[in-house]
């Protein structure tokens, strides 16, 4: 990927006492260093559109820089098949869609 590329690597949370949810990530360039960390307060919703929330937010500060190509992590299976099969149902459709133009620029 040579020398300028940027990892995303977001993340989803629920507390279990209040099933409140959370996001975030960060983003490190192409040597592991910390450039920046994000955050989202989502309060009730899907595990899934969480994760969601994480990469799109996450893409979005990507946008911003100046790099020639980004690397994006996640622990969640559904969500990065979802993206890249493109498969989705009503609840996520608008977020992958989101996500979608965001890696195509």
């Amino acid at each position: 990927m040579g020398n300028n590329w940027i990892r995303l690597r977001s993340d989803g949370v629920v507390n279990e006492e209040t099933d409140f949810v959370a996001t975030g990530g960060v983003l490190r360039d192409y040597n592991g260093r910390w450039i920046l960390g994000y955050n989202r307060y989502l309060g009730f919703c899907f595990v899934m559109k969480v994760e969601l929330w994480g990469i799109l937010d996450g893409l979005a500060l990507l946008l911003e820089q100046k790099y020639d190509s980004e690397m994006v992590q996640t622990d969640s299976m559904e969500a990065a098949l979802a993206i890249q099969n493109q498969a989705h149902n009503d609840l996520d459709s608008t977020l992958i869609k989101r996500i979608h133009q965001n890696l195509s620029r």
